[in-house]
């Protein structure tokens, strides 16, 4: 396979921003703003229609339901400047209504990923937290706390199973896991110096060691990290990491009272949306890795899989099933080489299907009502690439859409897709920006949750959310024929051209300044 370049876009940024810290995070820009909505826009199948149930959200991330119907949207907090919270959304007329404020309780580099409604009560998933919260009395209660999710990624969407269990996704704290560089443009390596991975098992290390700016200090010279330990740390061969329930890169459960912690299966990435089909099966997407940080492949795409009680899936040495420094990923990247001396299963289980690299697979449902169509059928909501932030290579824009996924055979099919393919906002129309979670209502119908736009914020070292620009979506089936597939999505070159238009706007500028500077020296 040919060498396929890659540049580590968020530690160069880091490096650049770590002196500049302490005078640009003082700076507040706000960024507000609204978006048009066209339903027709989306391309769907015939006899399908999608409609704006609810707008004008911040950040918002996963939607579940009451008995009655009624919906309840959470609001990440996520990079914004407003905290997490969930929102009652009444279906029929879009009304809005706060119903759990968590600004108390707020991680401002983490997020709150999603509820569960349960008995009366929302179980939510709030950075490191299994929270309560007694919609009856408003009273927020803290089922499990300490949960290991102030890193890269969080305590994910919270799932009731069909045993009354509580199951959700916990996200590594690293890219592969070293802790680098790349972290401090994500704000949390600053705030929490001694974050690393753990593992659900015990696990025995190699002891490699690698090279790391040292953006904790002196961003010019460097320092060495080795896996499952914090930033700066060396390691040993035959170094014996502990592994514990609170582990990251895992799929845990607990009982509703937040007792019996478990772990169900762990070497998972990021396992971001979980779902039950209905044979009872247990599936979870997970994030591929980035171009990034001390240890990275080239083209590891998001996974679907099926998850088995006690397996290993090989993260940090394997994606999708395949070793880091095996041939099939090319010769690009770095670091390539395992961490770990023995590994827990030396064939981990291979991903159901896997999606585009970078399409950022996210939340998921099964459908179950003959009525909508596609019984058995996965509908995964596909947010859509970070580029040029986690990838430089990103050409057309990859996700932003919701696809279906037959588990049996792997195959996956456009089910709504934007006439254009890429966020709504950057390419004038109204249709999806960033699908984050899809779940079947109490009435058959497909919610699918819009977070929103996301803004480049130099002040902050990365990105930000554009407050108010998120939505709750609603595709329901209607009388006529149905077709299996929507009108595919015209494709266009976006990011070169972004990239084009940003160059000639510096050079524009470059040559305005050194003409105004021409004229007053031509004037002494």
């Amino acid at each position: 396979m040919a060498r396929r370049f890659a540049i580590d876009v968020p530690t160069i940024l880091s490096v650049l921003y770590a002196p500049l810290q302490p005078i640009v995070k003082r700076l507040h820009i706000p960024r507000r703003g609204s978006r048009r909505f066209e339903p027709g826009d989306i391309n769907l199948p015939d006899g399908y229609v999608a409609e704006v149930v609810a707008s004008k959200l911040t950040a918002p991330v996963h939607v579940c339901f009451d008995p009655d119907g009624v919906a309840y949207v959470t609001e990440s907090g996520h990079k914004s400047d407003s905290a997490p919270r969930v929102v009652r959304v009444d279906p029929r007329t879009g009304e809005l209504r706060t119903v759990v404020d968590l600004t108390d309780r707020w991680a401002t580099t983490g997020a709150a990923t999603g509820a569960a409604w349960h008995d009366g009560a929302l179980i939510i998933a709030n950075t490191d937290a299994l929270l309560r919260a007694d919609l009856g009395t408003g009273a927020v209660t803290e089922l499990v706390g300490g949960l290991p999710g102030l890193g890269d990624h969080q305590t994910n969407h919270p799932l009731i199973g069909p045993d009354d269990r509580v199951y959700w996704g916990q996200g590594s704290a690293t890219n592969m896991g070293v802790v680098g560089a790349d972290n401090f443009g994500y704000e949390w390596l600053a705030a929490h110096p001694d974050v690393c991975d753990v593992p659900a098992e015990d696990v025995e290390l190699v002891g490699r060691n690698y090279d790391v700016p040292n953006v904790l200090g002196n961003p010019l010279t460097s320092v060495q990290s080795g896996a499952f330990v914090p930033f700066g740390t060396t390691t040993v061969a035959g170094q014996a990491i502990t592994g514990r329930p609170k582990a990251n890169g895992a799929i845990l459960s607990c009982l509703p009272d937040g007792s019996d912690l478990r772990v169900v299966a762990w070497g998972l990435r990021n396992p971001y949306g979980i779902a039950f089909a209905p044979d009872g099966r247990l599936y979870a997407t997970e994030h591929g890795s980035d171009e990034r940080g001390a240890r990275f492949i080239v083209g590891d795409p998001d996974d679907l899989y099926e998850i088995r009680e006690g397996a290993w899936y090989g993260w940090p040495d394997f994606a999708s099933g395949i070793r880091l420094d095996d041939a099939r990923w090319g010769d690009g990247g770095q670091g390539r080489e395992p961490v770990l001396a023995r590994f827990p299963d030396p064939d981990p289980p291979k991903p159901v299907t896997s999606f585009q690299t970078h399409a950022a697979a996210n939340g998921l449902d099964f459908s179950r009502d003959e009525s909508f169509g596609f019984v058995g059928q996965a509908f995964v909501a596909l947010f859509g690439d970070l580029a040029p932030v986690t990838t430089a290579r990103q050409i057309v824009p990859a996700g932003f859409k919701v696809v279906r996924v037959d588990p049996a055979t792997g195959a996956i099919s456009d089910f709504a897709v934007n006439r254009i393919q890429g966020p709504a906002s950057k390419l004038m129309h109204g249709g999806f920006e960033r699908p984050s979670h899809c779940a079947f209502g109490p009435d058959g119908a497909l919610y699918v949750v819009d977070f929103g736009q996301i803004k480049i914020a130099i002040e902050k070292g990365g990105i930000r959310m554009q407050q108010g620009t998120g939505a709750l979506w609603r595709i329901r089936r209607v009388g006529g024929p149905a077709s299996e597939l929507p009108q595919p999505a015209r494709k266009v070159p976006f990011y070169p051209i972004q990239a084009g238009v940003v160059i000639a706007l510096a050079v524009g500028a470059v040559a305005a300044v050194a003409a105004v500077l021409r004229r007053l020296l031509g004037r002494r």
